[in-house]
C-alpha cells in the first residue's frame, strides 16, 4: 500500500463527503479510492469512516487521524514544493468564488493592478451567493463574509463589512425617516436572501455600541442578488440595509440617504477560505495576499 496515497485519499473523502467526489478530485477510479481506504483501515486496525449509500461520516478515531494527517501532508507538500516554488514565477489559473457585489465593485475594478504585477496568472472568478464546494468544484479559494462554518477549511481574516441603512430622498419625504430600528416594521423594506439564510431574508442586525437588535421586517420585495438589492434601494422600493462599500457611490451621488446611522457600529468579518491539506502554490498565495492588501486599503473593508 502507498501510505501517502492512502492518506491523501482519506483526507479527500472526509472533505468531499463521498467516495465519488473524492475520486473525481483525485482523478482516480472510485474503486481505487475505496481500496486505498480499506487498506489504510486494515493497516491501522481501526474504522476511520462510516459508510452509507448517500454519505460518508467520520468516526471519532477518524476525526483524530484526519487532523494529524492533514498537518503531515501539508508539511510534506511544503517540503517537496519549497525548492521549486521559492524561485518560481507565479503562473497559471486561480479559481476563486465570491459574492457578486464584491466581485463587481471591489475585485474586478482593481484586477488590472494584480495583472500588472503578475501577468502570467489568470483568474477564473465565480460570483454567486451560494456556498461553494471547494473540493468538489476544484476551487482554490473563496472570499466570504460572515461566520465560517466549514471546520475543515483554513479561514484567513482579511477584512470587515460595515453596514448602513439607506433610502431614497423621495422615499423619506413620502414615508418619513425611521428613528429606531423597530420603525422598519411599519415601513416598506427590501430583503436579501443569501446562501446562509436558508431561503429566507437575512435579518437586519443593528448595533449602537451598547445594544444589539435583530429586526425581520415584512419585506415589500425579496431578492437573492446583491446588485439587484442595491438597484431596488436606488429605485425607491423600500429601505435597504447593505454593506457600506456597496452604498458609497449611491450615497455620494445623493441617490440614497443614510438613516439610523447611530446603529451602524456592528461589523461582519470577511475571510478567504481554502483547503488545509493543499500547499498554497505561488499563484494562489500571491492572489490571496493581494486581496488582503486590497481590503486593507479600502476604507469600508479594512479589518477592525
Amino acid at each position: 500500500m502507498d501510505r501517502i496515497a492512502a492518506m491523501t485519499a482519506f483526507v479527500r473523502v472526509v472533505e468531499a463527503g463521498t467516495f465519488t467526489k473524492a475520486a473525481d478530485t483525485l482523478n482516480l477510479p472510485n474503486a481505487t479510492v475505496t481500496r486505498l481506504i480499506q487498506s489504510l483501515e486494515e493497516e491501522l486496525r481501526v474504522r476511520l469512516l462510516h459508510r452509507t449509500t448517500r454519505r460518508v461520516t467520520v468516526t471519532p478515531e477518524g476525526a483524530t487521524y484526519y487532523e494529524r494527517v492533514v498537518r503531515l501532508l501539508a508539511e510534506l507538500s511544503d517540503i517537496e514544493s519549497s525548492a521549486s516554488q521559492s524561485m518560481a514565477k507565479p503562473s497559471g489559473k486561480v479559481k476563486v468564488e465570491t459574492a457578486p457585489n464584491l466581485a463587481a465593485m471591489v475585485l474586478v475594478p482593481a484586477l488590472h493592478e494584480f495583472y500588472r504585477e503578475y501577468p502570467d496568472v489568470d483568474i477564473e472568478m465565480g460570483s454567486s451567493n451560494k456556498h461553494a464546494d471547494l473540493v468538489g468544484e476544484g476551487i482554490d479559494c473563496v472570499i466570504r463574509a460572515g461566520a465560517v462554518n466549514e471546520q475543515l477549511m483554513v479561514a484567513r481574516r482579511i477584512g470587515s463589512l460595515f453596514f448602513t441603512t439607506c433610502a431614497t430622498p423621495e422615499f423619506i419625504k413620502r414615508h418619513g425617516a425611521p428613528q429606531r430600528p423597530e420603525d422598519l416594521m411599519d415601513l416598506p423594506t427590501v430583503g436579501l436572501i443569501t446562501a446562509s439564510s436558508g431561503g429566507r431574508a437575512t435579518p437586519f442586525r443593528f448595533n449602537d455600541g451598547n445594544t444589539e437588535l435583530t429586526i425581520s421586517p415584512p419585506h415589500k420585495l425579496l431578492v437573492n442578488d446583491t446588485n439587484t438589492y442595491v438597484a431596488a434601494g436606488v429605485a425607491g422600493l423600500g429601505v435597504v440595509r447593505l454593506p457600506s462599500y456597496a452604498a458609497v457611490a449611491a450615497v455620494r451621488s445623493g441617490a440614497l440617504v443614510p438613516v439610523l446611522r447611530e446603529w451602524d457600529q456592528g461589523v461582519m468579518p470577511v475571510h478567504v477560505l481554502y483547503a488545509p491539506n493543499r500547499f498554497l502554490s505561488a499563484k494562489v498565495r500571491v492572489f490571496i495576499d493581494w486581496v488582503a492588501a486590497l481590503f486593507e486599503q479600502h476604507e469600508q473593508l479594512r479589518r477592525t
